[in-house]
């Protein structure tokens, strides 16, 4: 069993009490449209390296003890290069490294797992006078499958094709604008099989925010509706629609300036069933290195909220 070294503990905790600080106000969240890794993953400056531990509070034998769960390398330009994750123990479990081309393009990741001693690798190659790019995936050395990616001018992918032994799947993805080129509604269906065409419809404010997305299937549809405050989001609410047309309320969740949640509430069969509070400590860049997160069980008439984890996370910076 890998055990955490005291030092390295203690050296965590120095750093969270040196560099935690207030909740910026003048930072603003990417909601869409990421331009790289860190955007997508809501981290703020230029981060090198993220350490992640959590400590549970269970009756177990790492009751109260951080344990490292997953570490994310980022390169200069914010893109994730490695990363690696761990057991309930500690121990190193899965190993994702990614590689970019001169143009900042992903090209090629490689994964190792431990567990079963597998390893994937993805490969990936751009025609910028076709406007496709073509993925390929390997299983320890083999194969399994390829897929090319077709592109329209405005850079929404307009179909794919995946070729998997003697398998050929072909997707074809429509898209309606408005008159401020957000996408309304977009459309993608599989050659030769109606049942599998899915449907994604959005709605947007007088801001141009995005205020209802919607994903319909055969069977299904799921709803989520944000709502927006100063410019940001600060609520979010899903529901699920059945064949029979029941209308399901799923989750409620609300969110600090920067995007964090700090409340979430779940649903059964649209009656409240538990919520989920979570306070942070916050780095002097935005990014924050503390989460206490505690829990209400409400089907159990529960009356107050009781500590289930805490999370922390070691930031350093590209200089």
């Amino acid at each position: 069993m890998r055990k955490i070294h005291l030092l390295t503990l203690m050296s965590i905790i120095l750093f969270n009490c040196q560099n935690k600080t207030e909740l910026r106000t003048d930072l603003q969240p990417i909601y869409s449209d990421s331009k790289n890794a860190l955007q997508g993953n809501n981290l703020y400056g230029k981060v090198k390296k993220i350490e992640y531990y959590k400590t549970t509070f269970q009756n177990t034998e790492n009751d109260d003890k951080p344990v490292l769960n997953k570490i994310e390398e980022y390169t200069d330009f914010g893109e994730l290069k490695k990363v690696e994750y761990f057991d309930n123990y500690g121990e190193l479990t899965q190993t994702n490294v990614i590689d970019y081309n001169k143009n900042q393009e992903f090209i090629k990741s490689v994964s190792i797992n431990k567990s079963n001693e597998s390893n994937i690798i993805q490969t990936s190659e751009y025609d910028t006078i076709k406007n496709t790019s073509e993925l390929s995936v390997f299983v320890n050395d083999t194969i399994d499958h390829k897929t090319t990616f077709y592109y329209g001018k405005n850079g929404y992918q307009i179909k794919r094709i995946s070729i998997k032994g003697n398998d050929t799947t072909e997707v074809n993805l429509e898209y309606t604008f408005d008159d401020n080129d957000k996408i309304i509604s977009s459309t993608q269906k599989e050659k030769g099989n109606d049942k599998s065409t899915t449907t994604n419809l959005f709605k947007y404010d007088h801001n141009n925010n995005l205020i209802e997305s919607s994903y319909k299937t055969e069977r299904m549809e799921v709803i989520s509706e944000t709502e927006w405050k100063d410019g940001r989001i600060f609520k979010q609410t899903s529901y699920t629609i059945s064949a029979h047309l029941k209308k399901h309320k799923n989750n409620i969740t609300e969110f600090d300036i920067l995007y964090n949640p700090i409340n979430s509430k779940e649903f059964e069969d649209s009656k409240l069933n538990r919520e989920l509070k979570f306070d942070y400590e916050f780095d002097k860049n935005g990014n924050w290195i503390k989460k206490n997160v505690s829990m209400k069980e409400h089907f159990n008439k529960s009356k107050e909220f009781v500590p289930i984890y805490v999370d922390t996370r070691k930031i350093s910076y590209w200089k």
